[in-house]
């Protein structure tokens, strides 16, 4: 799954049934123009990550929709605590910002 902010500001899901990867697509932004898109649901982290709200990431998901999806994502969520990519207190997912 690859959350992608465009140059508008806007965001979306690609690819989003793929819940084996999770990373930030926004070619040409940089880091604080990824996370000002997101508002109070993301910031930056070490290095190129951003830390995104996981309410906002099943918020974008909604549109597709059924119970499967929101299935995958909390197994990928899952995956994500497992590797200490989840903090919980906050309620945030570490994700890789793709360049």
């Amino acid at each position: 799954m690859i959350v992608h902010v465009h140059p508008d500001g806007s965001i979306s899901l690609d690819d989003p049934n793929t819940f084996t990867a999770f990373s930030i697509r926004g070619e040409d932004l940089s880091l604080d123009q990824i996370v000002h898109a997101f508002g109070a649901d993301a910031e930056a982290g070490e290095e190129d990550h951003v830390w995104i709200s996981i309410s906002r990431l099943y918020s974008l998901g909604a549109e597709h929709g059924d119970g499967d999806w929101r299935k995958g994502c909390d197994g990928m969520i899952g995956f994500a605590t497992s590797k200490g990519w989840v903090d919980k207190g906050r309620n945030l997912v570490r994700a890789h910002v793709d360049r």
